[in-house]
Order: C-alpha cells, then sequence, then structure tokens
C-alpha cells in the first residue's frame, strides 16, 4: 500500500496502538517495516480476556498530521478508536471491521446499544467480505463500505511451501505421515476456536476413519492442559505442536493433505488465507467470517457446523474419502482462489482507486465551491 500511495504522490504512515498484545505472539521490530510508522504512546486496560488501549495522544497526532483519510482498524471498544473517530482532523475517517454477526461476544443490552452509537460515528467502512458488510449495514445505515479484505504475503505461503513440497524424497515433509491423512488446525488454544467441540465430533467417525487421519494443532493457549487431558483419553493422533514462527508454519502447510478451523465465532481469520495461498483443501466452521469468500463447497472444500459433532464428523468423512487426484483438485482450486481474491497486487489497487477518486472528486467540488464564491 505504502508503495502504491508513493507511485500515486500520496504519503502514507501507520500509527500502531501497541507493539504486542497479551496473548498474543507479536513483537515487531524496526526493520520488519517497510513503511513509515510509529508505536503511540499510551497503556492497555484489561478486562477479562480484552486488551483495551487507550493512546492519548492520538488525538494531537492527528491534529498535526492533518490527515485526507484516516483508516481505523482495531476493535470498536478501544478507547482510541473512539478518539480518533470524534477528531475533526481528517477530511474522511473509514473504520475497517472484521466483526460479523456471528462472531458478537458481547451480547448484552448495553453492549449493544454501545456498538451502535460507535458504529454510527461512521458514515464510511472497509470490510473483508461478506459478512462484516452485513454487521456494518446492520448497525451503521447507508454508510459507504469499501472491499478491503485480509492480505498475507503470496511469497511466503505459495513459493516457500512449493518449496518444501518439492525437496527430496528422503527430507519430504509428508515422509514420517506415510499412508495417514494429515488436517492441520493453526488456531490459538482458546474457547472460540472451538477445538475441544471439534475433537468430540471427532468421535463420530468409523474406525477406518479413526485410524487413517493425524491432526497437527499450531498454537498456544489456556486451554492447552484440557485438549492435552482429552488426547490422553483418546486414541486418536492429534499432536500439540505450541506456537509456531512463520518459517515454521510454511512447513506444517507443506505436510497438511487439508486445513481446517473449527471455529465456534471468529472474525475473518488469517490463517485461512495463508491455507489458501498454501493450496490445501478447507474444512470450515459455519461461524469462520470469511467462509463465504474463501470456501466453495464440495469445489475446494467442506463447511461443518462446529456445534454439531455429527456434522464435523460428516465434513472429515467427505474430506478423508477425497481421491489423492481429487485432493490434488482442491487444492489447486484453493490457490485460484487466492489469486482471484486475495492477491496483493490487485486487490491494493483496486481499494485505492475507489477510494482516491471519490477524494479526487471532493477536492474538485471543493475547488469549484471556493471559484463560484470568488
Amino acid at each position: 500500500m505504502n508503495q502504491r500511495l508513493e507511485e500515486m504522490g500520496w504519503k502514507f504512515e501507520v500509527w500502531f496502538m501497541a507493539s504486542s498484545e497479551s496473548g498474543r505472539h507479536w513483537n515487531f521490530g524496526s526493520s520488519e517495516f517497510q513503511f513509515p510508522y510509529r508505536f503511540l504512546s499510551g497503556r492497555p486496560w484489561r478486562i477479562g480476556s480484552d486488551s483495551l488501549y487507550w493512546n492519548r495522544e492520538v488525538s494531537n497526532a492527528l491534529h498535526d498530521a492533518d490527515p485526507d483519510i484516516l483508516l481505523i482498524a482495531g476493535g470498536w471498544v478501544h478507547p482510541t478508536v473512539l478518539l480518533a473517530a470524534l477528531s475533526s482532523a481528517p477530511e474522511r475517517t473509514i473504520f475497517w471491521s472484521e466483526s460479523h454477526l456471528e462472531s458478537i461476544r458481547r451480547t448484552g443490552f448495553v453492549a449493544g446499544l454501545a456498538r451502535r452509537w460507535m458504529l454510527s460515528r461512521f458514515s464510511e467502512f472497509a470490510v473483508p467480505g461478506a459478512l462484516a458488510r452485513k454487521y456494518v449495514e446492520h448497525h451503521a445505515h447507508a454508510a459507504r463500505i469499501h472491499f478491503l479484505p485480509n492480505l498475507v504475503d503470496s511469497s511466503v505461503f505459495y513459493n516457500q511451501v512449493r518449496m518444501c513440497r518439492g525437496a527430496a524424497d528422503n527430507d519430504s515433509p509428508r515422509t514420517r505421515y506415510q499412508d495417514r491423512r494429515v488436517m492441520l488446525i493453526v488456531a490459538r488454544l482458546s474457547e472460540e476456536k472451538g477445538l475441544l467441540p471439534f475433537l468430540e465430533g471427532m468421535k463420530k467417525l468409523g474406525p477406518s476413519g479413526q485410524d487413517k487421519l493425524t491432526v497437527l494443532i499450531a498454537g498456544s493457549g489456556q486451554l492447552r492442559r484440557p485438549i492435552e487431558q482429552w488426547i490422553n483419553h483418546h486414541r486418536f493422533d492429534v499432536q500439540l505442536l505450541g506456537h509456531q514462527t512463520e518459517s515454521q508454519l510454511t512447513k506444517l502447510y507443506a505436510q497438511a493433505d487439508g486445513f481446517c478451523l473449527p471455529s465456534l465465532s471468529d472474525p475473518n481469520p488469517i490463517s485461512v488465507i495463508e491455507a489458501l495461498w498454501a493450496g490445501l483443501p478447507l474444512l470450515l466452521s459455519s461461524r469462520v467470517g470469511n467462509h463465504p469468500e474463501c470456501l466453495q463447497i464440495g469445489r475446494n472444500g467442506f463447511l461443518f457446523d462446529s456445534g454439531d459433532p455429527e456434522s464435523v464428523a460428516q465434513a472429515i468423512s467427505q474430506w478423508l474419502a477425497l481421491s489423492p487426484a481429487e485432493l490434488t483438485s482442491f487444492g489447486e482450486n484453493s490457490l485460484q482462489i487466492a489469486r482471484a481474491s486475495f492477491d496483493p497486487d490487485t486487490v491494493i489497487p483496486n481499494f485505492l482507486e475507489e477510494l482516491l477518486d471519490r477524494s479526487a472528486r471532493q477536492s474538485n467540488r471543493r475547488l469549484e465551491r471556493v471559484a463560484a464564491a470568488g
């Protein structure tokens, strides 16, 4: 985005509310960023499992920068988001919202009022998909909505995964599993990811399905001990791998025959986009917010109800029943979806063209009004 904006004569800068977050493995070094940025001073508050960020300097920063366009990303509950939304400095303020109606965790009356009031502060939104669009339309009527999906570095999750798969046979990541089919889950070990209900659904598989299935779970979190206890009491081949770095993840994607995300609540998980670029068939919960864009049932994967064990077992059984040729075809279809809908070289220019065209038209109208007044 920075490169594209520079080419178009615009200045671009990113402001971060924090350098990391509790329970996440996000620690950024300055050398990682190829764009102007700064970390806003401030402090987080912990409320339950959530961190709420309060960066008071954002008001002064906006006044000093006087931006034409401010694109805000982050939960609507952050005080920093409210400060930015109420600022009169930007000519246009756009809120990037990934939530959908099935991912709402704060469902009380007061929370509902606060959500609707906060979102009504914005007249423009950017959303990553159809379910997020419905969420915005439900809470902020007549808003202008732009499409901006979650994106990943396709050179990592396409090229490096292909390199791993193309290794010599004795180094191949698939060698150790022989005739077993490998399902990869990349998720935090937390309740909203639906891992324990999913494991319970696996018990509905017949003996033949159970014997040829290996499940790799990459992630860390507070449910590690309960999941370990489940594994110890059942005969399934389920392996907890803990937190994985990006390079480790690419090797896991290369090992896998399919990717699964059984979330009970998930706004717009980026791991699904990674799996598309890795060329994997998908098994997704209907609560995964980007399933309409990423999953074409029977073409590159299967959809299931994470709360229904029979539905879970049916999706796994359908995937296990695919022939090697069908498995390859499903993976190629995932890659086609990635290229069509999640290629940064296409998505970002399209987003900016739509966004900046309107700003240009607004500027022209202002100049016309000034000329008329003169």
